[in-house]
C-alpha cells in the first residue's frame, strides 16, 4: 500500500472510531471535531515483518507508527528516524540484519525496505527505536532456507582441527597471557603480532576491531589459524575513506604462507571484508564478509588459495568474490554469493597490470584453478557476470547453480578487453545450471576475443532475455560442446554470434562446431521455482555425458544416481 494511501486509511480509521463513539459534549452520534494527536511518544508496529528466507530481501517488509500517547497517529509527522535491529536473544546468534536499517516517517509512517537476515533460524523479532520515544517489537518469525535442489548452499568444511594456543575474547585484556579462555586477548591485531607457526587462535562471539595479518609464514603440517568459536565473532570495521589504505580492509593477509581463516564474519569494510595480497597457500573457509563498501573478499597476485564455503554479499560497488592479478590454482568451492552489484564471482587476471617482478603471478593469465559448487544468485545490478573470467586457462568450471542473476552474463570468457591472445582458454566448463528470470540478464555463456578451445557439456542454459550461447568469430576454433539443454524464455536467438549479430538454430550451431548432437531446446522440468534439479521424466535427467569424469553433483550427493548423468548441476 503507498505511504500517503496507508496513512489516509490510519486518519479515516480513527475518525470512524471518534464518531461510533460519540465525539460531541452533547452526546450526539454526529457531528463534531475530531480528535487532534498530541505529542509523539511511543511507536507501533502496524506491518509485521514477514516472508524471510536467509540472505533474501523480507517478501514483507515493516512499517511502524509515530503516535501520541492516547494511541492516535501523529501524521504531522515527517522527520522522525526510526532504527531497527534485531532483539537481543531472538533468533540465530550471529545473524546480520541488512541493509538500509534507518527509515523517516512520512505522514508519521516509517516504512522500511531491502532489510533482510543473513542466517535461517526461528523465533525471531525485530525492535524498532527512534530518540525520545517508546520502543516498539515486531511479532516473532521465522527465517527459512531458500532450497536449491537437494542441498543448501554454501556448504561449510569441516573446521581445522586441533587445540588452541591462544584465546581471543572482547572480554579479554592484551596484557593477559592469552592462553586460556580465562585469561584470552582483547584484540584480534594482538594474536596476529603474535602467532607462528602451528598456532591456532580460537575467537570467541563478540565485536572486534580489523587486523593485518603481515609476513606469517606456516608450513603445510603446521599452518596459523585463526578460528570462530561460534557463529558471532564479527569485525564491524566500519572504515571511511580518510583510513591509512593498509586498513581499508577488514581483513588484510599479507605476504604471507600456509594461513587459514575459518568462520570470522565482516560487515561494511570501507573496501573489501577480506584482501589475500602477495601470498601463498592461505586458505579462506566457512567466513561470511556482508557489505563491503567494494569486494567481500578480494585477492591479489596470490597462489594456491582456497576460497571455500564463504558467504559474500551486497558488495556496495562490485562482486562478492574477486581473484584478480594473475595468481594460479586457487580453488574456489561451495561458497554463495548474493545480492552483490556486479559480479558473483570474477577472476581477472589483469593483463593489462602485469609485473614480471611476481613472475606467473605476474603473467596476466590464471591456470589449473577449480571453480565449482558456487551459487550466485541476485547479483549484477550493475552488469558483469555471475561467473566472471578474463584470461583463464586450463580451468574446471563445473557444478555451479547461477540463478536469477540481474543485468548480466552467465558465464563469460573472455580478454578483459586486453588482447585475443589472452582470451579464456581450453577451459572444461561441465555441470553448470544457468538461469536467468524471463526478460532479464544477458546469454548463459559468452566467449569472447580469443576465448578458443573451451569443452561445453552437461550444462542448462536458460536465457531470460537473450539466448543461451554466443560467441565471437575468433572464439570458435577448438570449441567443442554437446549434451547441454539450450532455450530461452525470450523470442531471442538461442545461439548468436556476437561479432556479426547473426543468430543460429541448433542445426545450424551443429553444422558450425561439427558436433553437439546430443544437445537440445527441450525446456527441462525443474522440481520447483526454487529447486533447480530434474524431476522425473524431464529432459536432461539420466542422458547426459558419461565420460567427463564428474563424479559429484552440486550439493555433494554422488553422479550417477539412476540411469545416468544428469545435466546441469544437480543429481537425482
Amino acid at each position: 500500500m503507498p505511504k500517503r494511501i496507508a496513512a489516509f486509511a490510519l486518519v479515516l480509521v480513527a475518525l470512524t472510531l471518534w464518531g461510533c463513539a460519540g465525539g460531541s459534549s452533547g452526546g450526539s452520534s454526529s457531528g463534531g471535531t475530531p480528535p487532534t494527536a498530541g505529542p509523539a511518544t511511543q511507536l507501533a508496529v502496524t506491518q509485521q515483518p514477514g516472508g524471510a528466507t536467509a540472505g533474501n530481501v523480507f517478501a514483507t517488509q515493516p512499517r511502524v507508527a509515530i503516535r501520541d500517547a492516547g494511541g492516535l497517529l501523529v501524521s504531522a509527522d515527517n522527520t522522525t528516524q526510526v532504527t531497527v535491529a534485531i532483539t537481543g536473544g531472538t533468533g540465530t546468534g550471529g545473524a546480520v540484519l541488512s541493509t538500509t536499517l534507518t527509515a523517516t516517517a512520512f505522514n508519521g509512517i516509517a516504512s522500511f525496505s531491502g532489510l533482510s537476515i543473513d542466517l535461517a533460524g526461528s523465533n525471531y523479532s525485530l525492535t524498532f527505536t527512534a530518540s525520545g520515544l517508546t520502543s516498539a517489537v515486531s511479532s516473532s518469525f521465522d527465517v527459512t532456507t531458500v532450497s536449491t535442489g537437494g542441498g543448501t548452499a554454501p556448504f561449510v568444511p569441516a573446521a581445522p582441527s586441533g587445540t588452541a594456543t591462544y584465546y581471543v575474547s572482547p572480554t579479554g585484556n592484551n596484557g593477559n597471557a592469552g592462553t586460556s579462555p580465562g585469561a584470552a586477548w582483547l584484540t584480534l591485531q594482538h594474536a596476529a603480532d603474535t602467532v607462528q607457526a602451528g598456532d591456532i587462535v580460537e575467537v570467541a562471539d563478540g565485536s572486534y576491531a580489523r587486523f593485518t595479518l603481515s609476513s606469517v609464514t606456516g608450513t603445510s603440517g603446521m599452518p596459523v589459524v585463526f578460528r570462530a568459536s561460534g557463529t558471532g565473532a564479527i569485525i564491524n570495521s566500519g572504515t571511511s575513506s580518510s583510513v591509512a589504505p593498509d586498513s581499508r580492509d577488514a581483513i588484510k593477509i599479507y605476504d604471507c604462507h600456509y594461513v587459514i581463516i575459518y568462520g570470522l564474519r565482516t560487515q561494511n569494510a570501507y573496501r573489501a571484508g577480506c584482501r589475500v595480497t602477495e601470498s601463498f597457500h592461505v586458505t579462506i573457509q566457512g567466513c561470511v564478509f556482508s557489505n563491503g563498501g567494494t569486494w567481500g573478499l578480494f585477492t591479489d597476485y596470490s597462489d594456491d588459495l582456497i576460497l571455500e564455503g564463504n558467504e559474500c554479499h551486497d558488495s556496495g560497488a562490485e562482486h562478492g568474490i574477486y581473484f584478480s592479478n594473475s595468481g594460479d590454482r586457487v580453488q574456489i568451492r561451495g561458497n554463495y554469493c548474493h545480492d552483490n552489484n556486479a559480479s558473483g564471482i570474477q577472476i581477472n587476471s589483469d593483463p593489462a597490470q602485469q609485473n614480471a617482478g611476481f613472475g606467473t603471478r605476474g603473467d596476466g593469465i590464471t591456470e589449473n584453478s577449480v571453480i565449482e559448487n558456487n551459487w550466485c544468485i541476485g547479483n549484477g545490478a550493475a552488469g558483469g557476470a555471475g561467473l566472471n573470467f578474463a584470461s583463464i586457462r586450463n580451468c574446471d568450471i563445473r557444478n555451479n547453480l547461477i540463478v536469477n542473476n540481474l543485468g548480466q552474463t552467465g558465464i563469460a570468457l573472455w580478454d578483459d578487453g586486453f588482447s585475443s591472445a589472452y582470451g579464456s582458454m581450453n577451459n572444461r566448463i561441465y555441470h553448470n545450471t544457468v538461469v536467468f528470470q524471463t526478460g532479464i540478464g544477458r546469454f548463459c555463456l559468452t566467449m569472447l576475443n580469443g576465448s578458443t578451445g573451451n569443452d561445453i557439456k552437461n550444462n542448462i542454459f536458460i536465457g531470460g532475455a537473450r539466448g543461451a550461447i554466443s560467441w565471437s568469430t575468433n572464439s570458435l576454433s577448438g570449441t567443442t560442446a554437446d549434451y547441454n539443454i539450450c532455450r530461452s524464455t525470450d523470442a531471442w536467438n538461442i545461439y548468436e554470434n556476437d561479432t556479426t549479430s547473426t543468430g543460429y538454430s541448433l542445426a545450424q550451431w551443429q553444422s558450425l562446431i561439427g558436433g553437439a548432437t546430443n544437445s537440445v531446446t527441450t525446456a527441462p522440468a525443474f522440481a520447483s521455482s526454487s529447486d533447480f534439479s530434474l524431476a522425473t521424466g524431464s529432459a536432461g535427467r539420466d542422458d547426459g555425458d558419461n565420460s567427463l569424469g564428474v563424479t559429484t553433483a552440486h550439493d555433494g550427493a554422488s553422479r550417477p544416481q539412476g540411469g545416468g548423468f544428469d545435466r546441469g548441476c544437480f543429481e537425482k
